[in-house]
């Protein structure tokens, strides 16, 4: 057991050190670059914060070995009040980001001219409410008991996380549909397009373009988050009604960390392969994180580029000098036209 564990932890630290990272690089990338600042990065970004909560929480949990440490179910929750907070955050906020995507595709008008910051706080709001709620609940009903292993799921009493996880499974349901009815939305919009005769218009094939980018970042975000999380949820919840004593299903628990932590790593990885504008920040923060060793040609195109403009801009304000064979074509031109005025009159 004692070598499980330590293969475990070890596990658990490299997949915690890479989402550190990862959602590190994507808030300050977000909070640095403007042109990332987007209505869709906005909830990445919130994404990303919330899973550095769950990161840290783990962290934590690893320097003092709550995982396999019998505790009172009580201490053990005010341990993990914030990793239950942000994990059941998260959980509703993928239900925010798929309205989201599907706004953008049935109201793109709207979803334009809303503004962004009272937008993505109004998005906000039903994760937040429903990530206080949860966890107030929690921790109302915790019974008196001790736990071998000290996972806030294992807290709660067991009819109150029937209750949460039959609600996180239909959010994550919701999400589901509203993400495949956005897919189809998105099709029929794109082959109504592709007939208009305005449809070959550069604009518009960019715009299109755009969107479906953030579109297919985002469906990535879900497809990784039922397949890691929502299946933990999903696995415990059977495994709970299979067997007559938790007990026996919680020496599984600990585990199951393997399964959460694409979770808790993917808002980096997933706009790093899908999305250039983040992959060219990722790669300047690099280069900075590794004093220039990294990327050491990720600024040769700004520098070439301003230099091309400047150079442009130099020679359209300044005139051109003229050399001494200008002046002397000047200077013959005008007295051969000099002459042949002068024979004209004669």
């Amino acid at each position: 057991v004692s070598m499980q564990q330590h293969v475990l932890e070890a596990i658990t630290a490299v997949g915690m050190a890479f989402g550190i990272f990862g959602n590190v690089n994507v808030i300050v990338a977000i909070c640095r670059k403007k042109v990332l600042r987007t209505k869709g990065a906005m909830f990445v970004m919130i994404l990303a914060i919330a899973h550095l909560v769950c990161n840290i929480s783990e962290v934590i949990g690893l320097i003092l070995q709550f995982r396999f440490r019998a505790m009172s179910k009580k201490t053990c929750f005010e341990y993990n009040i914030l990793y239950k907070f942000a994990v059941m955050f998260q959980s509703a906020l993928f239900l925010s980001m798929a309205m989201d995507i599907c706004f953008s595709i049935v109201l793109p008008i709207k979803h334009m001219i809303w503004k962004k910051r009272n937008y993505v706080t109004a998005m906000c709001i039903f994760p937040a409410v429903f990530a206080t709620s949860t966890t107030v609940v929690s921790f109302l009903f915790i019974p008196d008991e001790e736990i071998p292993y000290c996972i806030f799921m294992l807290t709660t009493d067991m009819r109150i996380y029937q209750m949460v996880s039959s609600a996180l499974i239909a959010l994550n349901t919701l999400t589901v549909i509203i993400i495949v009815l956005s897919v189809v939305c998105a099709v029929r919009k794109s082959e109504n397009m592709r007939g208009s005769r305005h449809s070959s218009s550069s604009r518009t094939n960019s715009l299109r373009e755009d969107k479906s980018k953030v579109f297919r970042s985002t469906f990535f975000l879900v497809l990784i988050y039922i397949v890691s999380w929502w299946s933990v949820v999903v696995i415990f919840r059977v495994m709970t009604e299979l067997v007559t004593d938790v007990n026996e299903a919680a020496q599984y628990m600990p585990y199951l960390i393997i399964i959460v932590m694409p979770n808790f790593c993917q808002a980096y990885y997933v706009t790093y392969f899908r999305s250039p504008r983040f992959r060219k920040a990722f790669r300047e923060q690099f280069h900075w994180i590794t004093c220039g060793y990294a990327f050491p040609k990720i600024f040769d195109k700004e520098r070439s580029r301003g230099s091309k403009h400047g150079s442009a801009t130099n020679s359209a304000n300044c005139p051109q000098a003229h050399t001494d064979s200008d002046g002397k074509k000047i200077r013959n031109g005008s007295q051969k036209s000099i002459r042949f005025a002068v024979q004209a009159n004669v």
